[in-house]
């Protein structure tokens, strides 16, 4: 498995998730977090936004027209 295939499977569980709300939490040492809140029948999770795996400050979210 490539480093691509990881990143897919680490997302592929939230398919069919929908977002019903959002958040920022303040980072103390960078940028702020955004926080997508989905649900999924009675499933809820807060999706965070972080630069790494090791959550040490907020990312930036790209949002995009989807391709054809």
């Amino acid at each position: 498995m490539n480093i691509l295939d990881s990143y897919k499977e680490h997302v592929k569980p939230l398919i069919g998730f929908k977002i019903v709300g959002v958040d920022v939490e303040d980072c103390k040492h960078g940028d702020p977090f955004t926080v997508l809140k989905v649900t999924r029948g009675g499933e809820k999770l807060n999706l965070v936004v972080s630069q790494d795996p090791e959550g040490n400050g907020g990312g930036f979210l790209f949002i995009e027209e989807g391709k054809p």
